[in-house]
């Protein structure tokens, strides 16, 4: 049996080495600088700002072993992310929903959707991504315990996990509510589940007074946004669209997607309810347990919120995926009897994950090369440097969105020698069709959207920013919206 288990993490594993592969060369990007340059420089991890230590410890650990050679960072990422896969494949069999001929089948097939699944990557090719997928980890291992284990030691294992994934990201905070909810579903013992509520309640004050202690707060302060129920609905449906659903600009083409979506599935299902008995109720709980526990993990989600026009904020969707995964898997063996159909689905929602995974891809190799381009570039300058148009994201793909200065300093750059003018922001470059590019009169160079560059005589300086800067020593570099170009500032005489 243990040989067994081994093989099947190995298959995840060999799976998110080939699915992810691309950006294993990538560098280290935005907000992976902030985590390097704590541990490296300042010498301390993050517990003041967010109470999240998880990920500088990871980084150190890394560091340890690799060095700052990112890949090994990547490859610690893609090892997270087989766990992962493997423990949503475990908790399925620990659920006692599934008929023993059955239960393996259902549980290989939820956890080869979970690494095909598209629209949670950024949690596996971004290094600070890792977060959320440590944090997914952790709660499936807490699931796995209160499951599997009976009495104190099963309920501490299951807190400790809890506690070391909200170390890592809030997005489990639900985790006890789950937890609670399957308890009732399988055992119905209200003794049982009035010690397991005031377990789980002391547990979640202590973890409530020491967030509140070390960090100032329980969850973050950033990104709640508005909070009237119609922000709220927005939410709702910005969120369920994007779990099923790739980014896309045209929102009311998504919406209507989304609809249409909706609409086809309650189609099926009462077309399948009148060719199939209503299946009894160990059975029905198969899918409905893993339904409720989807839209309960989705709870922080519809708190922060996603982006439906790029693969930003992905990472929140990681842990309730685990579960959306399990249902679709369970549905799959209900509805679906011939096993000719279900390969055929399967190999459908494998091919359609490998092409989004693979454009997402795509984006992050980008934004990791544009990133690469101008630290090499600012290596080679005798002087100062200008960047106009340094990209804040590309796609969703970080580039230079936090932590530029602290990215220089890790480089072993002086940052007082490099000077940003302007950071192009997605809806900006958006507009521009091709490439952007100076347009020049006189002794004066513009550069969309809002830099303007006076030459005079072997000087030069740009408007809003003090200080002169000289053209033969001082360099300027500027993002066209595919790559980094010197600009030549002719001289004035």
């Amino acid at each position: 049996m243990k040989r067994k288990r081994l093989l099947v993490f190995l298959c995840f594993l060999a799976g998110t080495l080939l699915l992810y592969f691309p950006v294993l060369g990538n560098g280290f990007l935005t907000d992976d600088y902030a985590s390097l340059h704590r541990v490296l420089i300042e010498r301390r991890i993050l517990y003041r700002e967010f109470l999240r230590p998880l990920i500088d410890v990871s980084f150190y650990l890394n560091w340890l072993v690799f060095g700052l050679h990112p890949a090994g960072y990547y490859a610690f990422n893609f090892v997270v992310h087989a766990l992962t896969c493997f423990m949503v494949y475990r908790v399925v069999l620990d659920l006692p929903f599934y008929p023993e001929g059955r239960r393996e089948s259902v549980a290989l097939v939820a956890g080869f959707l979970f690494l095909f699944y598209p629209f949670h990557n950024e949690g596996v090719v971004w290094l600070s991504g890792r977060l959320s997928s440590m944090a997914a980890l952790f709660a499936l291992l807490a699931m796995h315990f209160s499951l599997t284990k009976q009495g104190v030691k099963g309920f501490l294992a299951a807190v400790l996990c809890w506690f070391l994934g909200l170390f890592a990201y809030e997005s489990i905070i639900v985790l006890p509510a789950m937890i609670l909810m399957l308890e009732w579903v399988i055992h119905r013992d209200r003794r049982r589940m009035t010690w397991s509520v005031a377990a789980w309640g002391v547990a979640g004050l202590v973890c409530i007074v020491l967030r509140h202690i070390v960090a100032g707060a329980v969850v973050p302060n950033y990104g709640k946004g508005e909070r009237t129920i119609w922000a709220f609905v927005q939410r709702m449906i910005k969120v369920l669209g994007r779990c099923f659903l790739p980014p896309m600009e045209n929102s009311r083409l998504m919406i209507g997607l989304f609809s249409g979506l909706l609409l086809a599935l309650v189609l099926g299902y009462l077309h399948f309810r009148r060719r199939r008995p209503d299946p009894e109720a160990g059975l029905r709980l198969g899918y409905i347990v893993p339904e409720a526990l989807f839209l309960v993990a989705l709870l922080p989600a519809l708190a922060f919120g996603v982006s439906t026009r790029t693969s930003e904020g992905d990472r929140i969707l990681y842990f309730p995926s685990c579960f959306l995964c399990i249902l679709c898997s369970a549905l799959l063996f209900y509805f679906v009897s011939s096993r000719v159909w279900r390969v055929l689905v399967c190999v459908m929602a494998a091919t359609g994950g490998i092409i989004l995974i693979g454009r997402n891809n795509r984006n992050w190799v980008f934004a990791s090369r544009t990133a690469t381009a101008v630290l090499d570039s600012v290596r080679a300058a005798p002087g100062r440097v200008l960047l106009v148009n340094a990209p804040d994201e590309w796609e969703g793909a970080y580039i230079f969105r936090n932590n530029f200065e602290t990215g220089l300093e890790v480089n072993g750059v002086d940052a007082r020698k490099v000077l940003v003018t302007h950071f192009l922001m997605r809806l900006e470059y958006l507009p521009v069709s091709g490439g952007i590019e100076p347009v020049g009169r006189g002794g004066v160079i513009s550069v969309y959207p809002a830099t303007r560059i006076i030459s005079s005589g072997d000087e030069f300086r740009v408007e809003g920013i003090p200080g002169r800067f000289r053209a033969g020593e001082d360099r300027v570099y500027y993002w066209d919206k595919l790559q980094w170009k010197q600009l030549n500032l002719p001289r004035q005489q």
